[in-house]
């Protein structure tokens, strides 16, 4: 019973998340006491009806600011969500106040920077609708994306670079504490264990690409589809809901209408056809009128 419970529950709080993600504005999805709050920034909205007016706002249009998002993780327990995203955003204005409040416009027009974003989500236990929503990024990292960190003073922040670490974590680049890339080692024998992988072949070189003797073909290593990242969407603006297909006409239904395509005019040319051998059939049938000579059909009527 406990464990259907809380099956329903997290169905419940999935749908939820969902309806979020495509419609920030419903105000159906909150609590009363509802709060959503850009935690680097202090910038949010209390209440259903704040909450609809602040992302109403023309800063979150795809117009001014776009931002794409690429789901990598989402956990959900006990009425508590958290998912890890990245964030790709072009400013298309000087104005992005829920971001980088207060900073001078000349170094947001035309820029793009991406940078890891963590969720953390809160929904009512009754209800399950959204109590609280938090989002957290590392705002040096933006900052540094727009220069206004620069690199002629060692700071100790990173950009773009943190993406990776959602990416791919063999991939990534892991510094020492002596600030030495710790991991030097272990990138090469990734790196060699790849090649290995699809090109170390058993066979003599050269004979995969001439005849091969079935008495010395060997098994090779099938080569595995590169890994690749989540599909990314817009965020706040408006998803509709994915079309469901038409239901297909009957066969009765095509039969019916089948008569009146005319792509090559096969349909009425046998109609015509048709018409025209039955014409004949009865005016051979009847007998002729006294005095005048039996009519004859020199054309179809439909032609």
């Amino acid at each position: 019973m406990l464990a259907t419970t809380a099956s329903n529950a997290a169905s419940a709080i999935t749908d939820i998340w969902n309806s979020y993600k495509n419609k920030r504005t419903n105000t159906e999805l909150y609590s009363d006491n509802a709060v959503i709050v850009f935690v680097p920034s202090s910038v949010g909205a209390r209440g259903p009806a704040q909450i609809r007016k602040f992302f109403l706002n023309p800063q979150f249009s795809e117009k001014v600011n776009s931002v794409q998002e690429v789901v990598y993780n989402t956990v959900s327990s006990n009425h508590k969500l958290i998912e890890e995203v990245t964030w790709t955003i072009t400013f298309h204005s000087d104005e992005c106040r829920w971001l980088v409040p207060q900073l001078d416009d000349r170094f947001l027009i035309n820029a793009t920077i991406q940078f890891p974003v963590t969720t953390s989500v809160s929904f009512d236990k009754v209800d399950n609708k959204i109590e609280s929503i938090r989002y957290l990024w590392d705002q040096a990292s933006v900052l540094k994306q727009l220069k206004v960190i620069t690199d002629k003073v060692k700071w100790p922040v990173t950009g773009e670079q943190q993406v990776e670490a959602l990416r791919s974590l063999q991939t990534v680049r892991l510094a020492g504490l002596n600030a030495e890339e710790a991991d030097v080692d272990h990138q090469n024998t990734y790196k060699e264990q790849q090649r290995n992988q699809f090109c170390k072949l058993t066979t003599p070189p050269g004979r995969i690409f001439g005849p091969v003797d079935p008495k010395d073909q060997v098994t090779r290593p099938v080569r595995r589809a590169e890994p690749t990242a989540p599909p990314s969407r817009n965020i706040f603006t408006y998803q509709p809901p994915a079309e469901r297909p038409l239901v297909e006409p009957s066969d009765k239904l095509k039969s019916t209408f089948n008569i009146f395509t005319h792509d090559d005019g096969s349909a009425v040319n046998k109609l015509s056809s048709r018409l025209s051998n039955t014409n004949i059939t009865q005016s051979r049938s009847l007998p002729a009128a006294a005095g005048k000579p039996t009519p004859r059909i020199a054309h179809s009527i439909i032609g």
